[in-house]
C-alpha cells in the first residue's frame, strides 16, 4: 500500500489509484500542485467524483468549451445561480439548456476529463483522507479504474514513460493476483501481445526483441502494464509461483477472448447466473464454492479461484444493466477469496475440516446468525443501489421508497437515512420530512460533519436561520478546522 501522503513521481497516480480499488476504500484523494487542488472522491474502492479549483475544470466552462451550452445560456443560468444560491447544472436544467440525462452525461465526462489530466503530473503532491464523502454534491462516475489508467496514460511522453520505467535488463513476471488480474481494462493488440511475452525469465529488453511492434511501442505497452499492475518485477523461482503461472495463463486465455472480455469458454455471466451463485452462498462451505473435492491439489484450487474470480470480478460488469448486481458480485468474490484462502494453507484448511466435522451446534448458531445479518445488510445495500440509481436520474419518488427500505433492512446505517432526507428534499411538498431524516442521521453518526452541513443548508433554504446558526456551531464543536463550517457560519450571519 502507498503511503497516505508523499509526492508524485513515476507511476505513483495509477499505483495509488489501483491500491485504494483493490483495498475498496472510502475516501478522499487530494491532489495539489502550486496553487492547483484536485480531489478524487472513492466509495468502496470505485472512483466516484472529482473536483478542481482551476477555473477550466468548472462544469460551466466545460460545457462552453466543449459546446454543449451557449454564452446566454450560461449567462442565464449564472443568474440563478447568483439569485438563488442554486447550482449550476440544476439552473441549466431549469431553463431547459440540459436534460437531467444530458447534464448527468456532461458532469461525468468533466469529472472524467479532471481525473485524466491527473495522470499527466509529474510533480505535486497527494494526501489521502479516509474521511466521510460529500455524497449530497457526487453524481458516481461507474467507471472501471483499469479503464481510466488506460486513458490516462495514452497520451503521456516519451520522456515520461522510459524514465518511469525500471533497467531494461529488468525481469518481468505477470501478476496472480486475480483482483488485478481481471479488472476491466480494455488492452489493445499491442499490450495483449507484451503481456503474452511477460512470463518471468524474459527481461525487458529481450521482450523487445520477441514483441515484433518496435521498442518504442513495446515499452509503451509495458509502461501501461506496468501502471495496471498486470505486470511486476521479478522471477517466477517457487514452485507455487509455477503453479500461478501456470493456471495465469491458461485462464486469461488469448488475445481474442480478452477483447471480448470472455469470462471463460462456453460461459455467459448473466444476472441469473449471478442470482443464483450469491443465494448458494449461504448454504455451501468453502469446498462447495469453489467447486472442489476434499482432496483437491493446489494447482486444482489454483485453477478453480481463478475461474470464478474471472467470472465475477465486480470490475468486469460495469455495464448499466448490471448496475444493481454490484452488491452481489463484491459478496461473491469476497467469499471466494476467502474459500481459497483458507483452503490453499495447509494449516487453516486442516482447521475447517475439523470445523465441518464437528458440527457443534454452538458455531452453527453463530453462523446462521452472521449469516442472517449479512445476508440483511446485503438486501440493504441493493435497496440503496437502486436508490442512488433513481436519484441520479431524476426519479425522486422511487428513490425516496428505495431508501426506506434500504433503511428499514439496515437501521443503523446512517448514510441510508441520510440519503432519504436528500431525496425528501427534492420532493415538492416533502421538502419538510426531510428534517427528520437529517436529525435521525446525525442521531446514528454524530461525527459525520456533512450532515450538519446539509440540515443547516436546509434550515437555510427553509428561512429558519436560528436552527441553521445553532446546527453549524454544533457541526463546528465537533471540527473545529473545517473551513466549510466557518463558510457557512459567515454566510448565515451576513
Amino acid at each position: 500500500m502507498i503511503s497516505p501522503s508523499g509526492d508524485i513521481k513515476d507511476m505513483t497516480v495509477p499505483w495509488i489509484f489501483q491500491d485504494l480499488r483493490k483495498d475498496k476504500e472510502t475516501g478522499t484523494l487530494v491532489f495539489s500542485r502550486d496553487k492547483v487542488k484536485k480531489e478524487v472522491f472513492f466509495k468502496n474502492g470505485d472512483i466516484l467524483f472529482a473536483t478542481s479549483n482551476l477555473k477550466e475544470d468548472r462544469l460551466g466552462e466545460f460545457l462552453l468549451r466543449t459546446g454543449k451550452i451557449t454564452d446566454a445560456q450560461f449567462d442565464k443560468a449564472s443568474g440563478i445561480v447568483i439569485n438563488t444560491g442554486r447550482k449550476l447544472g440544476a439552473a441549466l436544467f431549469e431553463i431547459g439548456a440540459l436534460s437531467a440525462q444530458e447534464l448527468v452525461s456532461q458532469v461525468k465526462r468533466q469529472v472524467t476529463e479532471i481525473i485524466l489530466n491527473i495522470f499527466r503530473w509529474r510533480d505535486g503532491r497527494y494526501q489521502y483522507d479516509n474521511g466521510p464523502l460529500p455524497l449530497s454534491e457526487i453524481i458516481p462516475l461507474h467507471i472501471s479504474t483499469g479503464d481510466l489508467i488506460i486513458s490516462g496514460v495514452r497520451d503521456l511522453e516519451w520522456k515520461g514513460v522510459r524514465k518511469s520505467l525500471p533497467p531494461i535488463d529488468t525481469i518481468l513476471r505477470p501478476t496472480t493476483d486475480p483482483s488485478l488480474l481481471f479488472q476491466s481494462a480494455h488492452l489493445d493488440e499491442d499490450q495483449r501481445a507484451v503481456f503474452l511475452l511477460i512470463d518471468g525469465s524474459r527481461s525487458i529488453q529481450e521482450i523487445c526483441v520477441l514483441s515484433g511492434i518496435g521498442d518504442f511501442n513495446t515499452l509503451k505497452a509495458i509502461y501501461v502494464l506496468l501502471a495496471l499492475r498486470l505486470a511486476e518485477t521479478g522471477e517466477i523461482q517457487t514452485a507455487e509461483d509455477k503453479i500461478s503461472y501456470k493456471v495465469v495463463r491458461e485462464t486469461v486465455g488469448t488475445g481474442e477472448q480478452q477483447e471480448k472480455k470472455a469470462p471463460a469458454p462456453g460461459i455467459t455471466v448473466t444476472r441469473e447466473l449471478i442470482q443464483n451463485a450469491y443465494e448458494s452462498l449461504e448454504r455451501q462451505n468453502y469446498f462447495e464454492v469453489l467447486d472442489v473435492s476434499r482432496s483437491a491439489t493446489p494447482l486444482e484450487l489454483k485453477k478453480a479461484y481463478f475461474h470464478l474470480a474471472k467470472l465475477y470480478h465486480p470490475d468486469r460488469h460495469f455495464e448499466s444493466a448490471m448496475s444493481d448486481m454490484k452488491e452481489k458480485l463484491e459478496a461473491l468474490f469476497s467469499r471466494i477469496h476467502d474459500a481459497y484462502d483458507t483452503l490453499s494453507s495447509q494449516t487453516k484448511r486442516d482447521q475447517y475440516n475439523i470445523d465441518l466435522a464437528s458440527g457443534e451446534k454452538k458455531r452453527q448458531t453463530v453462523e446462521h446468525g452472521r449469516q442472517e445479518k449479512t445476508g440483511s445488510e446485503a438486501a440493504a445495500r441493493v435497496q440503496f443501489s437502486e436508490g442512488m440509481k433513481q436519484f441520479n436520474q431524476g426519479n425522486f419518488w422511487g428513490a425516496a421508497e428505495a431508501f426506506e427500505w434500504a433503511a428499514r433492512l439496515d437501521p443503523n446505517n446512517a448514510e441510508y437515512v441520510f440519503q432519504r432526507g436528500l431525496t425528501l428534499a427534492r420532493i415538492p411538498r416533502r421538502g419538510h420530512d426531510a428534517e427528520e431524516y437529517f436529525v435521525e442521521a446525525i442521531k446514528i453518526a454524530p461525527q459525520n460533519i456533512e450532515y450538519y452541513l446539509a440540515l443547516g443548508d436546509f434550515y437555510t433554504k427553509s428561512g429558519l436561520k436560528a436552527k441553521a446558526l445553532a446546527t453549524y456551531q454544533d457541526a463546528l464543536l465537533r471540527d473545529p478546522n473545517s473551513d466549510r463550517i466557518k463558510e457557512a457560519l459567515k454566510k448565515i450571519s451576513g
